[in-house]
């Protein structure tokens, strides 16, 4: 069945809206030509709700029908022969008739005019109808009206719009222009002068034509080329089979992700997860026949050197028909190089533009006042139109007093007109100490990373973390992005600006290091100061780094520590002495020792991450570890033991993932209460486990893999927590009988436990389970007591 929808999940539309709702007479065209048009509808990525006959029992049409009519944006309505002998399907179209939204009618093999006037088998239908309801006639009369305004909107005829294949292209192309036309206002709320500049590169896109074209546009850093290529992107998408927008292009260089990123543009235009190329260009004749066979749309957003575009597309010799490559850069030359000649030259924001920006940022007004007037143009002669410059000084206004906005406009006048990044300066300059730390830590190691992942080392570093990042993302200077912390490219360059213009010439007196080479001169020359806050290494380009043992006793307030892109590249001939006291965040790939140094105090420690290392334990005896949270160990093949972690209160995440050689978990575990998260999946050699009853907060365990271990432990008491078992692969003969105390969980895997005997007969308790796992256990005989609550279960596989 095609359906996405069952009667187990009609609850959940309460909580989802839809691009469209397909209403249908199921025994008439579900099977056939709805099937096709769902399955295209989908192709475009169009989120459609389609129905299950379970949705349909009872005299009367169900909530979760009318929920997701009254979420869905558009209805396609599919009449056919013996549509009006249902009276759900009349009772759906006086819904959508009602809702007053965008409906597309589809006459398929019926004449409209038969809707209209209810005749031909429309007048069988309600023959019918009238005898049944007698004593309800206003009801009737309500299903003739809807179907006579129905009939009377324009629709698509099957009988005119031959064959199926094109009546299925006609009808998708309908419902992306009325979604295009009903979401464009709403996705451009706020963003002032994008909607004209849209129009104006759409005049230049010419979307309608059926050749292939590139499309430049052109402008300063923060001029908003990439908010306007967001625009446009996200407006025609649905006109083309795939779509891929190729963000910082240029800092995926610099970062040495260019490979990466073409990769993943690859697969997603392809539609093939597995899909990888290491060479220069993209050579397959095949991978080129097929993409000249796709109507595409690409997006490479900040593109500086014509060598991006040549790496990212090289070797492609054309793309199919009517697809459409938009460039943004701020190098117009680059687009000269690449042979675009559509190059829209992206200027900044008129006078009015620029006033209702700055109102929106500083007081959150569509209708200025003559102060806010008087006071937006002082502040606006400064940023020229730029509307990054725009929202930085607005919002650093936003909520002060009338002296306090005085003051600092004048202040901002002090600054040299043509320099952008001065006017950034000035907003940097009016953080507290704090704030402006956190804004240099994001600019030089957590610009792209998790909001949740920097709010905990932050956390660990400042007091006021949380409303620190708050006030950054108020005033302009960051954003969050789908959870990640995002920063323009222009605020980075001016935070690292900063960083070195504290000791432009003694790397080792700065604050933060992350250009590998400089990393990597003041570790390999130990010259290591206490001015040191953070350091990055990326080891990936460089030689061996052979370090002293006290190569890390100099930088006492060193809080964040990162090696990456290190295995066996770190040498540590004669150990290592100590690490520094304050460290917040240890992230060391590859550590080469077998534990780490006895003179390391771990109070500070929130977070330590040394993946593929050669450790055989961590250390000897009990640490205090009241702030540590994360402990990462995966690859690490040497490991034995885990040590005592009674002390570590607050430990949240254990990733033991492939600890081949570990033997045993310390029962110390069991006290963790605030851990969700254990992972030890392929760790071949352990044996048994402690038991969980306190980890009160375990959401996910995984032990698949584990192909020694024997048995689980008890569930001592009621556990709500845990969601996520993995238990395939291992050599599990049976489950306890206390398993029914997961009541909480969803997701069970005991695939490929080739020991595996029989469930427990409590395992019918788990009324939560969702999805559960079972093929590979030939051992397996299921009593039909524990099997009967699942003999209809979708996901029992």
């Amino acid at each position: 069945m095609f359906s996405s929808q069952s009667s187990a999940a009609a609850d959940t539309i309460k909580a989802r809206t839809y691009d469209v709702f397909l209403s249908f007479r199921g025994k008439d065209t579900r099977d056939g030509f709805v099937s096709h048009l769902y399955k295209d509808l989908c192709r475009k990525n169009i989120e459609t709700f389609i129905d299950d006959e379970e949705l349909r029992k009872g005299d009367e049409i169900s909530g979760a029908l009318l929920k997701a009519i009254q979420a869905s944006r558009v209805s396609v309505s599919v009449f056919s022969k013996d549509h009006a002998s249902s009276k759900w399907c009349l009772a759906e179209l006086v819904k959508i008739m009602d809702c007053n939204k965008w409906v597309v009618p589809v006459f398929y093999g019926v004449d409209p005019r038969d809707l209209r006037n209810q005749t031909g088998s429309f007048a069988d239908a309600f023959a019918k109808h009238e005898e049944n309801f007698k004593h309800e006639s206003g009801k009737v009369k309500t299903w003739r009206s809807a179907l006579t305004a129905a009939g009377k909107l324009s629709g698509w005829d099957s009988q005119v719009t031959r064959p199926d294949s094109t009546l299925v292209d006609k009808i998708v192309e309908d419902v992306v222009k009325k979604l295009n036309c009903g979401s464009s206002s709403a996705n451009l709320k706020g963003l002032v002068g994008i909607e004209r500049r849209m129009q104006e590169v759409l005049s230049l896109f010419q979307d309608g034509f059926p050749d292939f074209r590139m499309l430049g546009i052109w402008g300063m850093g923060g001029i908003g080329k990439t908010t306007l290529a967001d625009a446009i992107y996200h407006h025609v998408s649905n006109g083309f089979q795939r779509c891929c927008f190729l963000a910082n292009v240029r800092e995926h260089e610099e970062q040495r992700e260019l490979l990466k990123l073409r990769n993943e543009f690859l697969s997603t235009i392809l539609e093939d997860e597995n899909l990888y190329i290491s060479t220069p260009t993209i050579g397959s004749g095949f991978l080129k026949d097929r993409l000249s066979k796709k109507k595409v749309l690409i997006v490479c957003d900040d593109v500086s050197k014509l060598s991006q575009i040549e790496f990212l597309f090289g070797g492609i010799d054309r793309i199919g028909p009517g697809s459409r490559v938009i460039v943004t850069t701020r190098n117009k030359q680059v687009l000269v190089q690449c042979g675009i000649d559509l190059i829209y030259d992206m200027k900044e924001l008129d006078k009015d533009e620029s006033v209702q920006l700055f109102c929106q940022c500083a007081f959150k007004s569509t209708n200025p006042t003559e102060y806010q007037l008087k006071l937006s143009k002082m502040a606006l002669s400064v940023a020229k139109g730029n509307p990054l410059a725009i929202r930085l000084i607005g919002s650093s206004l936003y909520g002060k007093t009338k002296s306090y906005q005085e003051s600092e406009v004048k202040k901002l006048n002090k600054v040299p007109k043509q320099d952008i990044q001065e006017v950034l300066k000035w907003s940097f300059d009016g953080l507290d100490c704090e704030e402006k730390e956190m804004f240099l830590d994001i600019a030089c190691f957590f610009k792209g990373k998790h909001r949740d992942y920097v709010t905990r080392i932050m956390d660990a570093c400042y007091d006021s973390a949380h409303s620190g990042i708050e006030n950054l993302i108020d005033k302009s200077l960051i954003s969050v992005s789908q959870n990640q912390i995002a920063m323009h490219d222009l605020l980075q360059q001016m935070g690292l600006n900063i960083v070195r213009d504290e000791s432009p010439l003694k790397l080792e007196k700065r604050s933060r290091l992350w250009i590998p080479e400089d990393s990597y001169n003041v570790l390999s020359e130990n010259n290591g100061t206490e001015m040191l806050r953070g350091i990055e290494l990326d080891m990936s380009q460089l030689a061996k780094l052979e370090l002293e043992p006290t190569a890390m006793m100099k930088m006492r307030k060193l809080r964040f520590l990162k090696f990456y892109h290190s295995y066996g590249r770190i040498l540590l001939f004669n150990g290592l002495l100590s690490l520094p006291e304050e460290l917040r965040y240890l992230y060391w790939e590859g550590y080469p020792l077998r534990s780490l140094p006895t003179k390391f105090d771990l109070g500070y420690l929130v977070e330590l991450d040394m993946r593929k290392s050669h450790l055989e334990q961590l250390w000897e005896g009990k640490q205090d570890l009241v702030n540590l949270k994360v402990i990462t160990l995966d690859f690490s093949l040497n490991l034995v033991r885990i040590p005592d972690l009674s002390r570590a209160p607050n430990l949240e995440k254990i990733n033991l993932l492939w600890c081949s050689n570990l033997r045993d978990l310390p029962s110390s575990l069991q006290h963790l209460e605030k851990l969700t998260l254990l992972n030890v999946n392929s760790c071949e050699n352990l044996r048994s486990l402690p038991s969980f009853y306190k980890a009160t907060s375990l959401t996910d365990l995984d032990l698949g893999g584990c192909s020694n271990l024997c048995s689980f432990p008890e569930i001592m008491g009621t556990m709500e927590s845990l969601r996520h078992l993995v238990l395939s692969g291992t050599a599990l003969k049976e489950l306890p009988s206390s398993m029914g105390n997961l009541i909480g969980l969803k997701y069970l895997s005991l695939s490929d436990c080739e020991n595996f005997v029989c469930l427990p007969d409590s395992i019918y308790k788990l009324k939560s389970l969702e999805r559960f796992y079972l093929k590979g256990c030939s051992r397996l005989e299921i009593s039909r007591k524990s099997w009967t609550p699942w003999s209809g279960c979708m996901n029992l596989i």
